[in-house]
């Protein structure tokens, strides 16, 4: 009796050690610093309203990309293609997905390209995170600094939907008041890269192209 007395205590203090150490290992997590840079992207993405990256199911980015440095101005692109207007959830988040995969595992990228995403029922979505330099303008100097937004659809062969462009507006508008980004520093792709001497490219379309500028003229 008393053998099996002992082993029942030494059984005891077993669990209460292993409880223990588990509760000691759950404050240490809760003890840890959260990380600043996530912190921030993650108030940016809810102040303009943008879908987490999980939503769409976005694989893990490659570790070790390189800073985007303050944000001082945006570049406005297309995915081109085919015609993409379809307005349901699944369809846009299938989309971006498909982009992500196309720019790490053909070009090589380390992550999809662009910092947010608008589908044509005007949701936003978030790409790339924002502390991290986008591969979308041309070359790393045209990417630093530069916030890369991206229209589903193609704007030569469709005109873009209206709940689509005044997302686009809103986008805009917060990432310009947030950084103090004026409005001659919002770019077209084709733009930026007639800007650096780069060769033309017909993103992000004329219609997107005309909007633009005609929202440029009006400020």
């Amino acid at each position: 009796m008393k053998g099996e007395r002992k082993k029942k205590i030494r059984l005891g203090l077993g669990w209460v050690a292993a409880a223990s150490l588990a509760l000691a290992a759950m404050a240490a997590i809760l003890r840890q610093e959260p990380d600043p840079l996530a912190l921030w992207r993650e108030g940016i993405a809810a102040q303009v309203g943008a879908r987490a990256r999980k939503e769409w199911g976005a694989a893990p980015a490659v570790e070790g990309t390189g800073s985007l440095g303050s944000p001082r101005m945006i570049t406005v692109h297309h995915s081109g293609g085919g015609v993409f207007s379809a307005l349901d959830e699944l369809a846009a988040s299938l989309a971006i997905k498909g982009i992500q995969e196309t720019h790490m595992s053909v070009k090589g990228w380390d992550d999809i390209g662009y910092h947010y995403i608008v589908d044509p029922a005007g949701r936003v979505w978030e790409g790339r995170h924002l502390d991290r330099i986008g591969a979308h303008a041309g070359s790393r100097q045209l990417n630093t600094g530069n916030i890369g937004l991206l229209l589903l659809g193609n704007f030569d062969l469709q005109e873009p939907p209206p709940y689509q462009l005044a997302r686009l507006g809103i986008l805009l508008d917060k990432l310009r008041q947030l950084f103090d980004i004026s409005s001659a520093e919002v770019y077209t792709h084709n733009a930026v890269r007639t800007r650096e001497g780069l060769g033309p490219t017909a993103c992000p379309g004329r219609h997107v192209s005309e909007w633009l500028q005609k929202r440029r003229n009006k400020k």
